[in-house]
């Protein structure tokens, strides 16, 4: 499943229904909730507030796209939708900003109802891109309820669906579990046939317990400190390899990019010669990434940031939330030695720094005192093993993210499916970013290539890169 814009997504022509989830009878259903936002809800919302606060309305929404066969049964479909929805508690869930407190407010699972507006047919695929970007800046506003919406589009022959939700609600493995769940929801309602899916816990609770457990750490707390050590020996949080900033002004949109690194087959190769180097593919990675990041600029030292999940316990394995923490990495790019040492270095630097992806960013941002933006981040995920990825091709499954305005930020997401692995990236749009982003995307590409046809860590020298 490729995680791209929407704009990108080939829409056919059909008819356009937008789907709301709403209070099944009493509007006032919401009720006083005490459990407290997550540290990144938190942050996420107060940020929120402070844009409404001089009318900025900058859309954090994730998104997923995927086709349901023949023309979808709207019953089955809306029964599907809400049994969902009761599955996972934060979709049910929502803030209310009073004098500078947040406050939770939640619905019960039978008191969610889901509400079908006809829009009308749309016979061009643009256009239907267009509006479905525009129907979800507006409704996923993180301080209303929903902070999401849905949309189908029915054809002769198939029903696409799509599902987008505030950043409040999930990160970008939750969007990828959607797919299969609607499938079985939906074909369980179709067949008359009990849903073959296992119960979820709740993000509120999980959020709960972050809390309880953050709340106790102090400033003397190793990865605190480790923290503190990291931004004091590289002047802050870390930057892309080379400066991309945009220049003064207004942030301008960012421009994205989608392409493969390696086919399937190259991946297993490559993976295979990881393995033997006493690596793996995410090490490999990580070290691809070093390599070329030193190819771009000659710095010695790689940093970046590292995304990790937090779900920690297997009922949240298939819950919809935000289950992410950051944790920072620094790889020193050997002037002599092979590629192997390097990856094994990104080895040994990611099991040191995984445990700190269990702190909540926000909490170390206030034990240090000072508000931190991430401005450069690598995140891969190997998703072979999420439920319904075999299918993704069939379903032609997608995952979409909204446009972001930014003059320094880059995040690049490397993900291996069943078909290869590719890399998605966002950037700024002017600058020197346009060239050298792709550039560096496509560093990485040659290394991990390299290692693919030769099956070879044990070079003395860093793996040959054509620029």
């Amino acid at each position: 499943m490729k995680f791209t814009e929407l704009s990108d997504y080939p829409f056919r022509p059909g008819l356009l229904t937008e789907w709301r989830a709403v209070p099944a009878t009493d509007p006032g259903a919401l009720s006083d909730d005490p459990r407290p936002p997550s540290y990144l809800q938190e942050a996420h919302l107060r940020h929120a507030v402070r844009d409404r606060e001089v009318h900025i309305r900058a859309p954090t929404w994730l998104a997923t796209v995927f086709e349901l066969p023949g023309t979808v049964d709207p019953v089955a479909l809306r029964a599907a939708l809400r049994h969902w929805i009761g599955r996972h508690e934060t979709l049910r869930s929502t803030f209310r900003h009073t004098r500078g407190e947040l406050r939770r407010r939640t619905l019960a699972p039978e008191d969610v109802s889901v509400r079908p507006a006809v829009v009308g047919h749309i016979a061009d695929g643009a256009e239907i891109a267009r509006h479905l970007d525009d129907l979800f800046d507006r409704a996923t506003d993180p301080l209303d309820w929903p902070s999401y919406a849905f949309a189908t589009i029915a054809h002769a022959d198939s029903t696409t669906v799509c599902l987008a939700f505030d950043h409040l609600n999930v990160d970008g493995y939750s969007v990828l579990l959607v797919a299969h769940e609607i499938q079985t929801l939906y074909a369980a309602e179709i067949s008359g046939t009990p849903v073959a899916l296992g119960e979820v816990g709740s993000y509120v609770d999980f959020g709960s317990a972050e809390r309880i457990q953050a709340a106790a750490l102090g400033g003397d707390h190793p990865t605190v400190r480790r923290w503190r050590d990291f931004l004091g020996a590289g002047d802050g949080l870390p930057r892309f390899p080379v400066e991309v900033r945009s220049g003064p002004g207004e942030p301008a949109w960012q421009s994205g990019r989608c392409e493969w690194l390696l086919s399937s087959e190259e991946a297993a190769a490559a993976e295979t010669a990881c393995r033997a180097g006493r690596g793996s593919l995410f090490t490999a990675v990580l070290a691809a990434a070093a390599l070329a990041g030193n190819e771009l600029s000659g710095a010695p030292v790689f940093r970046t940031l590292i995304p990790f999940h937090t779900r920690s316990k297997t009922w949240w394995a298939a819950s919809l939330g935000w289950y992410i923490g950051l944790a920072p990495l620094e790889l020193s790019v050997p002037e002599h030695g092979g590629f192997g040492d390097l990856v094994r270095g990104a080895g040994r630097a990611a099991r040191e720094i995984r445990p700190m992806a269990k702190v909540p960013f926000a909490r170390v941002c206030e034990l240090l005192g000072t508000p931190l933006r991430p401005r450069f981040v690598l995140s891969y995920m190997d998703l072979r093993a999420t439920p319904g990825s075999e299918r993704w091709p069939e379903w032609n499954a997608r995952a979409c993210y909204a446009r972001v305005a930014s003059r320094d930020e880059v995040y690049l997401w490397i993900n291996r499916t069943h078909e290869g692995v590719y890399a998605t990236c966002r950037y700024p749009s002017s600058g020197h970013a346009a060239e050298h982003v792709p550039r560096y995307v496509d560093l990485i590409r040659r290394i991990l290539g390299t290692v693919a046809v030769t099956g070879d860590l044990t070079t003395g020298t860093p793996v040959p890169v054509a620029v």
